[in-house]
């Protein structure tokens, strides 16, 4: 495991959920002191190493956005593939065929590669990232294995919840609401469904 600047990550997504990278950030202050390093390991950056050694992040966005905003210069990462020696053609192929990117905008529309944000900093909010987040921490349902799955229940809700209005109480109506739809019949071909049961 190595340590690298949060600064030279490249995102592989377009948008992350601002209010659970607060609520991360929140977590993440929790561990303060000796305990900081530790909890930092254990929540290591999952990258890739593309054309030139640059490190494109497959995993833990929200952390590593959480980690940037609370001002930490670098983090721990695990790399989970070294592609380096791929030129950017066959790399981006290989990081698609893998699932490994998600440019999709706030609408769900697909974007092209070169609208990635080129830094952590540069990632917008989707409230339905935070949504689809605290409501599987609330036991709506399971953890998908993948990113790609966080991406399909941020869709679902996006389609199915409406926010209506800003602030924190909208926010809490469409999480309850979002708890509510995860645990029905409409999402049972989500990966992760749990329904009504204990799961």
């Amino acid at each position: 495991m190595d340590r690298l600047p949060l600064s030279i990550l490249r995102p592989t997504q377009i948008t992350v959920g601002l209010d659970y990278v607060e609520a991360k950030a929140l977590i993440t202050a929790r561990h303060a002191g000796s305990r900081l390093e530790p909890f930092m390991r254990d929540h290591a950056i999952h990258v890739v190493l593309g054309p030139g050694k640059e490190p494109y992040i497959v995993d833990h966005h929200h952390w590593a956005r959480a980690w940037h905003d609370l001002g930490y210069r670098d983090a721990p990462v695990t790399v989970v593939a070294d592609l380096q020696c791929l030129r950017h053609r066959k790399f981006r192929a290989k990081m698609k065929e893998n699932g490994w990117v998600h440019p999709f905008d706030r609408k769900g529309r697909r974007c092209g590669i070169s609208e990635l944000p080129s830094t952590i900093a540069g990632m917008s909010d989707d409230p339905y990232h935070s949504l689809a987040a605290f409501a599987r921490r609330a036991g709506a349902y399971r953890k998908p294995h993948s990113a790609y799955g966080s991406f399909v229940w941020s869709d679902f809700l996006g389609a199915c919840v409406p926010i209506a209005g800003a602030g924190p109480g909208a926010f809490s109506l469409a999480l309850l609401q979002s708890i509510e739809i995860a645990r029905s019949r409409a999402a049972r071909k989500l990966p992760g469904y749990i329904g009504n049961g204990c799961g």
